[in-house]
């Protein structure tokens, strides 16, 4: 049995797309992102992944700088789309990215494939953040948030560039409080307990009254990242998933992790919520 000694960094984000490199053009235009590595995905990884029809699909990597090796990417995988598939449901439901001015680029969004739909706000918690949510070009849920250069919360960075990397992943389940206790006890991960928080965007998808609240917890990764566990309502389900394929939309989040023993980690780890890791093997 492997034994993991704690999530270290946010390395990453894969999502499905049924072009990736429109969809990373679109990144390199809109948010000035840069590609960094492209290429079809080959035998080893798609076992890796459990999705060997992946195989030979095209693939494209973004980050916001080419020189920096330990900004978080994101990664498109060629994938036919699933109809219908839920915004929001069990999994990985969320990229937040770091920018300087969330009303600044909420208009210069306008008229692009990155589609506003909850506008630039200070947010309930703290109203010295400003974020917003939006659908990116593959369907893809991102928040944009300024972090305050005045305080200190979670050792989060303030943005050195007009957007910055992810370093926020957003997970939601039936149960907050089971998903923080897999990441503190079977990935030795630090968290914080939940608090009821107003998520306008749960609220939207699940037609829920204004202000209703939602237990929220936060899985804290050693300095710059975290994971924020959202409990979503009854309505909530799982994302379908094609056998043999990638979940689709969000289809799995890197991480760099602390010292693995005891033999051979899986290279892919599924969460409680059925969401996707993927954590480097030991050497």
């Amino acid at each position: 049995m492997t034994t993991y000694t704690g999530l270290r960094r946010l390395a990453g984000f894969t999502i499905t797309a049924a072009d990736p490199a429109a969809a990373a053009a679109l990144y390199v235009q809109h948010l000035g992102y840069q590609v960094v590595d492209e290429g079809t995905i080959g035998a080893e990884t798609a076992a890796n992944w459990r999705a060997p029809n992946v195989v030979r699909r095209k693939f494209v990597e973004v980050t916001p700088s080419p020189t920096s090796n330990d900004d978080c990417f994101i990664r498109f995988v060629e994938q036919v789309p699933t109809p219908d598939i839920p915004l929001l449901g069990y999994g990985w439901n969320g990229v937040e990215i770091s920018c300087r001015d969330p009303y600044a680029l909420a208009d210069q969004f306008s008229g692009t494939p990155f589609r506003v739909i909850v506008p630039p706000r200070p947010l309930p918690f703290d109203n010295d953040f400003h974020a917003m949510q939006v659908i990116g070009p593959a369907g893809e849920l991102l928040y944009f948030t300024a972090v305050p250069d005045k305080k200190s919360i979670f050792d989060l960075r303030v943005a050195d560039r007009r957007v910055d990397e992810p370093f926020i992943a957003i997970l939601a389940g039936p149960d907050a409080t089971k998903i923080l206790e897999f990441y503190r006890d079977v990935l030795r991960t630090p968290t914080l307990p939940t608090s009821l928080v107003d998520i306008q965007v749960v609220n939207d998808v699940f037609g829920l009254p204004s202000g209703t609240m939602t237990p929220l917890g936060i899985v804290k990764l050693p300095a710059r990242y975290l994971i924020e566990v959202d409990e979503h309502p009854a309505a909530s389900k799982p994302r379908p998933r094609r056998p043999r394929e990638l979940p689709p939309g969000i289809a799995m989040v890197s991480f760099d992790v602390g010292r693995l023993r005891s033999g051979q980690s899986t290279r892919v780890l599924e969460g409680p919520a059925g969401e996707w890791l993927e954590l480097p093997t030991p050497n």
